[in-house]
């Protein structure tokens, strides 16, 4: 019910915009590795690499580095706070002339319950970014200041046993989508649409600890109010995971 909430405001966002808005489409890879740690009963560490290609293969249009701090308030409820840092590269169909970095703190809270043969996760996320600046009057450009916005994200995944083979393992399916909304200046007023990002994956269970997923992505976002860019994504991700607490 709630991705097609979500679904309904995004068709929704984009039916408003103007008729002469411009959209750029643009091809793409990402590649992510993530990892989670258990360290007790209630707390977890998890960190997220990930690289952004576009030209397919070609280019690198971003790297982040995302670790967090988790704890786990109920079997189905957990929430967390973490730091990301994001490198934005001169590659794409819009992108900023000179290489630039961002910073963004986070807070999540994470609700997970089950439907018939679907594991149902529900992510709400706040950030706080500081963004570098690019000063375009001079040349070559440089990076002048930073500023400070905020961001509102709504995630929601659904991941469930596809069939089974031979080895009595299963390939494995998830749908995901997740809706990004900004605020104006640096606080909580003036919410627009920023990003829409839809994935639909398969994944095999390499090892009871690791996960292979691979699929295609949709990354949608508003450049201004005139553009839109629409990237079409190839999804490669591993995830590999470690229990502390059953060390011996």
């Amino acid at each position: 019910m709630k991705y097609i909430i979500s679904t309904i405001l995004l068709l929704i966002t984009i039916n408003y915009t103007n008729a002469q808005t411009e959209i750029l489409k643009d091809n793409g890879s990402w590649f992510t590795l993530t990892n989670k740690v258990k360290v007790s009963e209630k707390f977890y560490i998890t960190n997220v690499t990930q690289q952004r290609r576009v030209n397919f293969l070609k280019n690198t249009q971003a790297f982040l580095l995302s670790p967090s701090i988790n704890y786990q308030l109920t079997k189905n409820v957990s929430f967390g706070v973490g730091y990301m840092h994001y490198t934005y590269f001169t590659n794409g169909v819009s992108h900023a002339s000179i290489k630039k970095d961002e910073s963004r703190f986070f807070q999540d809270l994470v609700v997970n319950s089950k439907l018939e043969i679907f594991k149902i996760s529900n992510r709400f996320r706040f950030e706080e970014r500081v963004i570098d600046v690019i000063n375009t009057s001079v040349t070559p450009n440089i990076i002048d200041g930073s500023k400070y916005v905020n961001r509102f994200r709504y995630r929601v995944q659904a991941t469930t046993n596809l069939f089974k083979l031979k080895n009595e393992k299963y390939i494995l399916g998830k749908l995901s989508n997740e809706i990004r909304i900004r605020f104006a200046g640096g606080g909580i007023n003036e919410p627009d649409f920023d990003q829409n990002n839809f994935a639909a994956l398969i994944g095999y269970k390499l090892l009871p600890n690791s996960t292979i997923w691979m699929g295609y992505g949709r990354y949608y976002f508003k450049k201004n109010a005139a553009l839109y860019i629409s990237n079409n994504i190839l999804h490669l991700n591993l995830s590999y995971n470690f229990d502390l607490t059953k060390r011996t």
